[in-house]
């Protein structure tokens, strides 16, 4: 590889390393978030635009300030949650836009004792605004170790 190819190819390397320990840390805050109710930590991943879309297991929600409030919600019902990535994280860089995909594991325990195990898929595409990546569009979905 030549020097000019190396010095394209190396700022690409440098953003996945951060986008994979963003991803990483994402994983361990929404785990903590839970223990913790409280979504301040979350909200550094998510850009503010009102209009944006979000997925997770339960509804639809447009614009952080929704997210937010529903996940608060939700801490009315579920006593624990734990999220854990997996080793297969995937990133596709272009021009500021960042895919990742992943999957994990989901485990959940309401406020009745009902337990929760699932593994967990995760898409997220990020926008690179002032040399900081945030999510505009994430999708959590659970499923069965059968489906991959």
């Amino acid at each position: 590889m030549s020097r000019v190819q190396e010095e394209n190819i190396a700022p690409i390397r440098n953003e996945e390393i951060r986008l994979r320990e963003l991803v990483a840390q994402l994983f361990k805050t929404w785990s903590s978030t839970w223990s913790s109710k409280d979504t301040t930590s979350a909200s550094r991943f998510y850009s503010k635009d009102p209009d944006l879309v979000f997925y997770d297991i339960g509804p639809i929600h447009i614009g952080w300030d929704q997210y937010r409030k529903n996940i608060e919600r939700s801490f009315n019902e579920i006593e624990s949650l734990s999220l854990s990535l997996n080793d297969d994280l995937r990133i596709v860089i272009r021009d500021g836009l960042a895919l990742t995909t992943a999957t994990g594991h989901l485990e959940a325990r309401s406020k009745e004792g009902k337990n929760s195990d699932s593994g967990i898929r995760f898409t997220g595409v990020w926008d690179k605004k002032d040399d900081v990546w945030q999510l505009v569009h994430d999708h959590w979905s659970p499923y069965r170790s059968s489906d991959r």
